[in-house]
């Protein structure tokens, strides 16, 4: 067993500050920190620990770790934990991980450091069987699983027969004449789910029946990711029946139907796998459930802990599935004779020309609400971004144009009212009373001209930093940056910063690091580029026009900021990267930090690997000078859907659809999101989103010249090829400078 004396041996330090480090006692030195939590960590030392199994237990505390106690079913099995607890005289203290693997190690470890005698957990790392091995095992802590069952992993467990259960199940559906059955569950690796998805194969097998892979949803735990799969899902899909894995997710998909307007019963089966009850007043009676023991299942997991006080030689390991009392007893559905959802005839319709974002599918995705509600239909068509310019322009010069709405980028929105295209809405927005109080003042800023509004934000935000917090807390990591910069390793507040980091995080240059690449430069696009290169240009004190709004671009300031940048292109992978690859390449563990947007913070997310979504960090931008963000609904002069176009906006006001539309996409130009508790807590970026907009500035060009109006990607895309003349070594940076402002005054102005 792994001492106090030994850590401080290992690091170099006394046992008495060993102490004061672990208990925060005192104020040690960051330094001194890190050499007692690299010990710490190489010697899986564990504070406090002395032989605490239950043979020789010195606590009548047991430990309960729980993802969450919103599922009924989880508050139903801890009551039986404490009913049985209570018999044998221990108490219960009881920690939720909220389905966060690094929270969950945190609690382990403070459970096992207050000499709990044992600890019953719902684990939400199941592939992470290491550290099970490492802590409660090698340990010998007394531990129960329940539910979920970490791989490679042989020890005590308890779950249900959610595979019988769902097989019969969906045989009840085949044999009522059901062709379509769709389920969702939680992650594919935890037992309980999986076993669902090989019940629901199996019994399609039975019977002949092929089943499709989309019909197989899998998400989080939780009721917000429930309702994010099954809203994109009802997008394209409606089936005639629908199994959960649990009453949380049921949560889930019964919202998402609700805002498809797909009633249980009239228009769909919805059935749950769910806890015994003797009220049925509890359950949502348009919905069929299952009946699980899961409070006998939470006393038998306090039974087994205490069987492990038997001499270890003759103490069998226990492995028990609870069949659901479905499974006894006849379970009855209604045979699929369903009536279509039910909307009003002949609905007005609103066409929409935009670019293919996050929040208009999220936006299209509800819209079926929207309709349901004021029988008025959205028609969303998507063009590439340089194409929907060249679509507003052609678009709304024609007599009658085909949209009444455009989607226009912030940058753009100069050029289209010097072109006289887009209506003022000023008066529309000033009738609409939850505007002012409901939406960011940035985000309706955005799209002012002067004090007249030209359009209605429905994205916002602005830039941030992801990164790999397990990385950047690596005491071995931590403690070879140090030797090497004087300072500790943390998310990056300046651009030479970012840049030391970068270099550190790529192999080429640290065979020992354990990303390939730093970072990653977004700037297929010239917009794209451009988002990248002001940032550092305003970071550093520059920009593209001096103070008497003349043109300067070699300056010593932007000079200095181009340096910068071109450097970052050695921390990068080779070709020049679009966000999508930016999003892969963090998702797979490519790079180590990443530039973006709140617009595509969740699609990151959704792209991450299982074992890296808890080890991702949110930071401001280095430098604190993001770019503004912002995509507004601009309407058409011409539109004869004006009345129409005002209720739209109202309904994007409502406080619940800009939390539907963040879960979906994971922003909104709304401010209730960013205050909403759950949300935070799924979406940790968003705190990062009002001291963002406080510090962000407009992207600004000139709009007129020698020949008309200048369009802003012309003007970025010069500034785009003169980067890769500095980057390809062809032209000093100076040099290229210079050349380029040549080159923009000679194509705009003279």
């Amino acid at each position: 067993m792994v001492t106090l004396k030994e850590v401080a041996r290992r690091a170099g330090v006394s046992v008495a500050t060993v102490s004061y480090c672990i208990n925060g006692k005192k104020n040690i030195s960051p330094e001194t920190q890190l050499k007692i939590r690299e010990a710490i960590a190489e010697l899986n030392y564990i504070p406090n620990f002395s032989a605490r199994s239950l043979k020789n237990r010195s606590s009548d505390e047991i430990g309960v770790v729980l993802p969450n106690l919103d599922d009924s079913t989880n508050s139903e099995i801890l009551k039986g934990i404490i009913a049985q607890a209570g018999k044998a005289n221990y108490s219960v203290n009881v920690a939720c991980s909220y389905n966060n693997p690094r929270n969950e190690q945190e609690i382990i470890h403070k459970f096992i450091g207050k000499n709990y005698a044992g600890i019953i957990l719902m684990t939400c790392q199941s592939h992470d069987s290491a550290f099970f091995k490492n802590t409660l095992f090698k340990n010998d802590i007394s531990n129960v699983f329940i539910m979920r069952l970490p791989q490679k992993i042989s020890g005590n467990f308890l779950g249900f027969d959610n595979y019988n259960t769902v097989r019969y199940l969906t045989e009840s559906l085949l044999q009522k004449g059901y062709e379509d059955i769709a389920i969702v569950t939680g992650p594919e690796d935890f037992f309980s789910e999986s076993e669902c998805i090989n019940g629901l194969m199996e019994a399609h097998d039975k019977y002949g029946k092929a089943y499709h892979s989309e019909n197989i949803l899998c998400t989080d735990m939780s009721k917000e990711g429930a309702f994010k799969v099954t809203m994109l899902y009802l997008s394209s899909f409606l089936p005639q029946a629908i199994i959960t894995s649990s009453q949380t997710i049921m949560d889930g998909v019964i919202e998402a139907c609700d805002v498809h307007n797909i009633k249980p019963k009239d228009n769909i089966c919805l059935i749950t796998l769910s806890e015994e009850r003797w009220n049925q007043s509890g359950y949502n009676q348009n919905v069929l459930h299952t009946a699980a023991t899961a409070y006998t299942l939470g006393e038998d997991s306090f039974r087994v802990l205490m069987e492990e006080n038997i001499p270890p030689q003759l103490y069998d390991r226990k492995f028990k599935l609870y069949k659901d009392n479905v499974l006894n007893a006849p379970f009855s559905v209604p045979k699929p004779e369903f009536k279509p959802a039910a909307y009003a005839e002949n609905p007005k319709t609103i066409h929409i020309a935009s670019t293919d974002l996050p929040t208009i599918r999220a936006i299209q995705a509800v819209s079926r609400q929207f309709l349901a509600a004021y029988n008025i239909k959205l028609e969303i068509d998507f063009y590439p971004l340089r194409e929907l310019f060249s679509l507003i322009e052609e678009d709304t010069q024609l007599d009658a144009p085909n949209y009444d709405i455009y989607l226009s980028d912030v940058s753009w929105m100069a050029y289209f009212t010097q072109k006289n295209v887009f209506m003022d809405i000023t008066e529309v927005l000033n009738h609409i009373p939850e505007l002012a109080a409901s939406v960011f003042p940035k985000n309706l800023n955005n799209a002012k001209i002067g004090d007249r509004s030209y359009g209605f934000p429905v994205i916002g935000g602005t830039q941030f930093l992801f990164y790999r917090k397990d990385l950047f807390e690596d005491p071995q990591l931590q403690r070879q940056y140090k030797a090497t910069h004087s300072i500790s390793l943390r998310p990056p507040r300046t651009w030479t910063e970012f840049n030391r980091i970068s270099r550190f995080f790529t192999r080429e240059y640290n065979p020992a690091s354990p990303t390939k690449y730093g970072t990653s430069i977004s700037s297929n696009l010239p917009e794209d580029f451009m988002l990248e290169l002001l940032i550092r240009l305003w970071s550093h004190d520059g920009g593209l026009f001096n103070s008497r709004n003349q043109m300067e671009l070699n300056t010593p300031q932007n000079v200095n900021a181009f340096i910068n940048m071109v450097e970052t292109v050695n921390y990068t992978p080779p070709m020049i990267n679009s966000s999508e690859t930016t999003f892969e390449q963090i998702g797979s563990g490519q790079i180590a930090m990443a530039i973006t947007f709140t617009e595509y913070a969740s699609k990151i997310q959704n792209s991450l690997h299982p074992e890296f979504l808890s080890k991702i960090g949110y930071s401001r931008l280095p430098g604190n000078t993001p770019a503004n963000v912002g995509w507004h609904f601009c309407v058409s002069k011409q539109t004869q859907k004006l009345p129409a176009v005002k209720q739209l906006f109202q309904w994007l006001c409502q406080r619940q659809n800009s939390y539907y539309q963040t879960i979906l996409c994971g922003q909104s130009t709304l401010i209730h999101p960013h205050t909403h508790h759950e949300l935070l807590l799924l979406y940790p970026w968003l705190e990062l989103t009002a001291e963002g907009l406080a510090h962000c500035r407009n992207r600004v060009y000139p709009v007129q010249g020698k020949n008309g109006l200048i369009v802003p990607a012309d003007f970025e895309a010069n500034l785009r090829i003169a980067f890769h003349k500095m980057c390809s070594g062809e032209l000093t940076i100076p040099k290229a400078l210079e050349k380029c402002q040549t080159d923009i005054i000679n194509q705009f102005f003279i």
